[in-house]
């Protein structure tokens, strides 16, 4: 059993459905902390979970060390941080992804999946020495429909994940889980791979199905993502799409 839980979060409101299901699931002699990291604002996590939020930068000796010194379970919950091999070999860290391992390893999965065409869904794996490559714990598919936008599909898996979070989390505490290795390497994306998606090329001969799929795996709600350089003033235009099925 893991008596003494870090949750080290991104996500305001991953972290505040899981933090609802850690309450009814730890003993007396369990305890949980949570933390974000420093590229999150702090305001947003203390208006959203009722625990305290402490911040923690992995790149820090001092905060590595306070982890490893007060914890024996780190949960990553989208944490924009890579974990340090010294804390993963160290003590037990447990990673929910927004991908399925190994098809989606890496950034954006839910972008690359529309782009690429790939199935997506979510996974819980332990974390090893590479970005989401761990033993998986559990994993499942998300559907995917060909008017789904990055947004969209994203909402889909945030509620995969509490699922398999709330299936799992049980044999987490009590560290009785087994875990299956990945298939393969399957597929890495990283975010350099994102940012060099995100600029539309006015000259690039496609199909329009092609075009809208990539119009569709970079947008996602109100952030700026796909953009032209527009020719006559070198100002960057961003473009986004919205679906509306007959019936809605």
């Amino acid at each position: 059993m893991f008596n003494n839980i870090l949750v080290i979060s991104d996500n305001a409101y991953l972290c505040r459905k899981l933090e609802n299901i850690l309450t009814e699931k730890l003993s007396p002699e369990q305890r949980v902390n949570f933390s974000i990291s420093p590229f999150s604002d702090i305001n947003d996590f203390n208006e959203s979970i009722k625990s305290e939020v402490m911040i923690l930068d992995l790149k820090k000796e001092i905060d590595i060390n306070f982890i490893i010194e007060h914890y024996d379970l780190v949960l990553s919950i989208h944490c924009k941080q890579f974990f340090p091999n010294i804390l993963v070999q160290k003590i037990k860290c447990i990673n929910i992804h927004p991908g399925y391992n190994p098809i989606n390893r890496g950034w954006y999965p839910q972008v690359f999946s529309i782009q690429n065409n790939l199935p997506v869904g979510a996974t819980i794996h332990e974390i090893d020495e590479e970005l989401d490559h761990g033993p998986i714990i559990d994993r499942d598919f998300v559907k995917k429909e060909s008017y789904d936008t990055s947004g969209s599909l994203y909402d889909k898996i945030l509620e995969k994940e509490i699922d398999l979070f709330n299936k799992n989390i049980d044999s987490i505490l009590n560290n009785t889980y087994k875990t299956i290795l990945p298939e393969n390497e399957g597929n890495l994306f990283l975010k350099k791979d994102f940012n060099k998606l995100c600029k539309i090329d006015l000259k690039e001969e496609t199909t329009a199905g092609k075009f809208i799929d990539k119009l569709r795996a970079l947008s996602h709600k109100n952030f700026k993502n796909a953009y032209y350089i527009d020719p006559e003033n070198g100002e960057k235009i961003f473009i986004s799409l919205t679906f509306k099925r007959q019936n809605d």
